[in-house]
């Protein structure tokens, strides 16, 4: 059943704080027009329709641009090797000796392959250590006139952060090819389907091979029903051609590559899956936050993450390999959520066990994690020439020294600081139109150097000035500027223009959890625990920067292309909030509100663990605890009405975590980070591999590509992308209002 929320956010930009009172907003609160579109993908509460032009162009025209860059001509002074056709049974190595199926890895010969470098150099281990952000420190006041950059530099010594910070640049990196990649389970031995499979290799030389191969494996006999992971990918291709469908070519195997929270998807040009030449070009943009004083290792987006994955026809994934490792697919909860559905009953996915799923979804072969810190190069820089990385996978079953190599793909990282200061709407391409609001309108655009898609979010200065919302149009920037966190949308840049501010953050395309949890009814409890333990960070790492988020709601929350958490919207967070300080502003979202809000006595940052229960209590049953579609019937329930629980959730730790979240009285909530993470209900949460996007989220969204908008409101992606010419004149002392908005990288402008 679809349920309609009053997604009402109220609230009004002329706070103050100083740990004593703010003028009260509750009798007059403004209702903010910021929510406006139920079905748009909230970057922000966006844009009413302007008129006027920029270049615009279309997703079909960039799609080969984005996706596919070719590394050139295999002679080039990497000596890129030539896979695919060569590949045999036993051994992706040319000249490899082969002992039939069963055939040892050699080393690399002078003859053979590119050499590897020596395994102390592979990086293959997950042995980062989670460091908390610095200590919070006394706040202080922010007068409703402050600038970008005075709050900037009231954030960063609130903080204890140093305001020097190092050249943004261009992360570039090369992928050859692959080689001796496993699979982490064994595969059914399904000869019609690994025919089929073979004879529509998009290529034929590595089509004959596979043949040849499965000619061996008949004429050997020993496998039975299963193909062991090891030798399973001598007998797949790793792209197909789909017959019947007007030649559709099919990529088996992806590999998604991640830095600075935004993901890019490759695929290869041919090959098998034990043996695939990739020649692929990606670029990052590198804007990623500095390292805090306090933190002596990298976290979540300080990698180059690389994720490969596998779309194996379900036929030949053997039932007891969907319920054993069900934890390397990306889908492993998506069936047992419907079953959850048609039954009218919620139990954890860990005791749904009866029958398989039926779209179990891509399997996880192999991750590799590789710190960088190009940042601190001024000059142009080769990081890793043609090296080889391990893929490894320690959440297989698998003994530890296979889990260490499922095989491994070959490099090349480079980085090149950039001098250009200033950005403009002239360096980005729009693409699509993707949420519009009150104050502006988000587009989907592309970066025309670097190929990047992004979100870009317009802003009419002259909205925003006579709505009286600068001071929280500043926070917002100062904060997206500032925070660290892999669960938090990033701001890649921002930028103005007389008339216009503009921010550039990280394009999310899985769609608003709020739509997920509309369409599905409610989550089951592992993956209503997975997305609570992301948040939990995301608000975790707010708080650490005494930040206040006030406004925790499925709708704030995206699902990224993997399938985890992105936190946005940050329009009505206010800065120097130290754990004690208290503020009296009334704003956020009805059924969300905490009851000390409601009562007008001032509150602190326990609010956004309020918040964190309520969505909770939502994710696992439906509907927030006190729901009511009368407004003050539901705000007497807030403040009156016991907490009451649904069977299934009767003496679990999610009940008695809930209980200690949604505390009516603030003094008695559980309202420390880490009190929260030790909980019982987390018990099984690694917050090193969390954190590290270690985990593999239980469901995927249904995202073709990283141009798929189809989860955003077709009233807005069907409108043509424009930067529309406003006439707006702003006195001097207004635009000053403005300084320092610019953002580049690490750098205020």
């Amino acid at each position: 059943m679809f349920k309609f929320k009053n997604k009402l956010k109220f609230g009004s930009s002329n706070e103050k704080h100083s740990g004593g009172h703010e003028p009260s907003a509750s009798g007059s609160a403004s209702v903010s027009d910021a929510s406006t579109s139920q079905a748009s993908q909230s970057y922000d509460k966006l844009p009413s329709k302007e008129n006027g032009d920029n270049d615009s162009t279309t997703v079909d025209s960039l799609a080969d641009d984005v996706s596919n860059f070719s590394v050139g001509n295999s002679k080039n002074s990497g000596g890129l090797h030539k896979v695919g056709s060569e590949a045999t049974i036993s051994n992706s190595n040319s000249n490899s000796t082969s002992n039939g199926l069963h055939g040892e890895k050699k080393e690399h010969n002078s003859n053979g392959l590119l050499q590897p470098p020596s395994t102390e150099s592979n990086v293959t281990s997950n042995s980062s250590q989670y460091n908390a952000s610095p200590s919070s420190s006394q706040a202080t006041s922010l007068g409703q006139a402050s600038s970008s950059s005075n709050l900037d530099q009231q954030f960063l010594s609130a903080n204890g952060q140093s305001g020097s910070a190092s050249s943004p640049g261009l992360l570039t990196v090369k992928i050859y090819g692959s080689q001796n990649i496993q699979l982490p389970i064994k595969i059914n031995n399904n000869k019609q389907i690994l025919h089929a499979l073979a004879i529509n290799s998009n290529n034929e030389n590595v089509g004959q091979q596979l043949l040849k191969n499965m000619g061996l494996l008949e004429k050997e006999n020993e496998f039975g029903d299963y193909l062991p992971g090891s030798i399973a990918t001598n007998f797949l291709p790793s792209i197909i051609t789909i017959p019947n469908a007007e030649n559709l070519v099919k990529s088996l195997l992806y590999l998604t590559i991640e830095f600075d929270n935004n993901v890019l998807v490759i695929e290869p040009q041919k090959g098998t899956v034990n043996q695939s030449t990739w020649n692929q070009v990606v670029s990052f943009d590198v804007t990623n936050k500095s390292t805090t004083n306090n933190s002596s290792t990298h976290v979540g987006s300080q990698f180059l993450n690389l994720n490969l994955f596998i779309r194996l026809p379900n036929m030949l994934i053997p039932d007891s390999e969907k319920i054993k490792n069900k934890q390397l697919f990306t889908n492993f909860q998506a069936d047992q959520q419907q079953k959850v559905i048609q039954r009218g009953t919620m139990t954890s996915s860990s005791s749904s066990s009866s029958g398989s799923p039926a779209n179990i979804g891509d399997l996880l072969i192999g991750t590799i994690k590789l710190p960088l810190n190009p940042k601190s190069h001024t000059q142009q820089i080769r990081l890793m020439h043609h090296e080889y990385l391990k893929f490894s996978n320690h959440n297989a079953q698998l003994q530890e020294s296979a889990a260490k190599d499922m095989g491994e793909i070959m490099l090349t990282i480079e980085f090149k600081p950039l001098t250009k200061k200033h950005l403009s709407i002239e360096d980005f391409d729009l693409l699509k139109v993707i949420g519009k609001g009150s104050f502006g309108k988000v587009m989907q655009v592309v970066k025309k150097d670097t190929k990047q898609i992004y979100a870009l979010k317009t802003l009419r200065k002259q909205h925003i000035v006579s709505r009286m919302e600068v001071t929280h149009t500043l926070a917002e920037r100062t904060v997206l500027a500032r925070i660290n966190n892999p669960f938090i949308v990033p701001l890649k840049f921002s930028f103005q223009s007389p008339e216009k501010l503009y921010l550039v953050l990280s394009f999310i395309n899985g769609g608003e959890l709020f739509w997920h949890l509309q369409r599905e009814g409610k989550f089951t409890m592992d993956r209503s625990r997975f997305y609570i333990a992301e948040l939990l960070t995301a608000l975790e790492s707010l708080h650490e920067l005494n930040v206040i988020y006030r406004d925790l709601k499925p709708e704030n929350i995206l699902l990224d292309y993997q399938g985890h958490i992105a936190l946005c919207d940050f329009g009505l967070c206010k800065l120097n909030m130290s754990n004690d300080d208290k503020t009296n502003t009334f704003c956020g979202t009805p059924e969300y509100l905490a009851p000390e809000l409601l009562l007008n006595q001032g509150y602190t940052r326990s609010v956004d663990w309020w918040t964190l229960g309520t969505l909770l209590y939502e994710m696992l049953t439906g509907l927030p605890p006190f729901y009511d579609s009368d407004l003050p019937t539901m705000y007497k329930k807030i403040l009156q009405n016991p907490l009451r629980f649904p069977p299934f959730l009767e003496k679990t730790d999610a009940q008695d975590l809930l209980i200690k979240l949604l505390q009516k009285d603030p003094s008695k909530r559980l309202d420390d980070a880490h009190e929260i993470k030790t909980h019982p209900f987390f018990k099984d949460i690694d917050w090193n591999k969390l954190l590290n996007k270690s985990y593999l989220p239980p469901f995927k969204p249904n995202v073709e590509n990283l141009l798929d908008t189809s989860n955003f409101d077709q009233d807005f992606t069907n409108e043509k992308p424009q930067d529309s010419v406003v006439d707006d004149f702003l006195t001097e002392s207004v635009q000053k209002q403005f300084g320092g908005w610019t953002y580049n990288g690490d750098q205020i402008l």
